[in-house]
């Protein structure tokens, strides 16, 4: 029952690398295929996400932690989490801003914010985990060693360090959100 920082940090930096990759996409090829009512509809739901508070963000980001806490299916849910996002913030900054600059700076709030870092980080727990029980148990599938205590305990606690760490983020991101609510309604109109 070992919890490998290396890799979450490693899963950390495959979130990041694909974020930018899919923003891009998203940012390219996205109007083509997502209809502007779509992402205006997307743009109203962000502005009453301050009204809402921390425990509807932290609600919201938990269902999305959960899934990619589940063994063998978690790292698919991870992945399409981040093509959603990822995709979508790219397609949003085409039709809002239609700047490359915009992505950019769009692209460095939502990973280098306080909020991002620590929400970010919370999926690389969740996710990480997932993919280590994964494993262990395809290897015990295979005729390894048997999955143990120690293997579910691991896998629980990275699922917990997770929920702590979106309890925390879900907190920094309506503070965020409170603080800047002008700059950020004038970006997103």
């Amino acid at each position: 029952m070992i919890i490998n920082i290396k890799r979450v940090a490693l899963t950390y930096v495959v979130e990041l690398i694909l974020l930018v990759l899919l923003s891009i996409i998203g940012f390219y090829v996205g109007p083509s295929f997502v209809n502007q009512s779509v992402i205006n509809s997307l743009r109203n739901q962000l502005i009453s996400t301050a009204d809402l508070g921390p425990n509807y963000i932290f609600l919201h980001n938990l269902e999305i932690d959960s899934l990619m806490a589940i063994p063998v299916v978690g790292p698919l849910f991870f992945v399409l989490a981040l093509v959603m996002t990822g995709f979508v913030l790219g397609v949003y900054v085409a039709y809002a801003l239609n700047s490359i600059i915009g992505l950019v700076i769009s692209l460095f709030i939502t990973m280098f914010f306080p909020h991002g870092i620590i929400e970010l980080l919370a999926y690389a727990f969740s996710t990480t985990g997932s993919i280590t029980f994964t494993r262990d148990l395809i290897n015990s599938l295979r005729g390894g060693r048997r999955i143990g205590k120690g293997d579910v305990t691991a896998l629980i606690i990275y699922y917990l360090i997770s929920v702590i760490l979106l309890y925390i983020a879900a907190n920094v991101e309506y503070f965020e959100i409170t603080a800047l609510r002008g700059l950020i309604s004038s970006m997103i109109s």
